[in-house]
């Protein structure tokens, strides 16, 4: 079993449901570790190709980073949690790479290096 890990971070913000002075909008340093596992390497003996994986992980954070979490698209029917935006950084990087011979996909979502949450993908 091979597995390749990068990680990225970013700064993104978020508010409670309510809005208001005792509630106010948060800002919050995230560390996103995504971890692809695979059986066996492919043709040119990579997990994947390390840029490749940079490039798609930096093209599903811009639609995060420096945003209030609440405005965009993912969370306009649920909060943004850290778990949930695990989730939804989990799927979407795992929508965008083409790669079969993968077995695995995990993202660790770290917040301001206190707390973080997992979530694991099966291919």
């Amino acid at each position: 079993m091979f597995t390749l890990a990068l990680r990225k971070k970013f700064i993104a913000h978020h508010h409670t449901a309510e809005l208001d002075a005792e509630h106010p909008i948060r800002s919050h340093l995230y560390i996103l570790e995504v971890m692809l596992e695979a059986e066996a390497l492919d043709s040119e003996g990579y997990v994947l190709d390390l840029d490749t994986l940079e490039a798609e992980v930096d093209a599903v954070l811009a639609q995060y980073a420096h945003k209030n979490l609440n405005e965009t698209e993912a969370f306009q029917d649920r909060a943004p949690t850290l778990e949930s935006l695990a989730q939804v950084l989990g799927d979407a990087i795992n929508e965008s790479l083409y790669a079969p011979h993968l077995t695995a996909l995990s993202v660790r979502l770290w917040r301001d290096d206190v707390a973080w949450a997992l979530y694991d993908i099966e291919r």
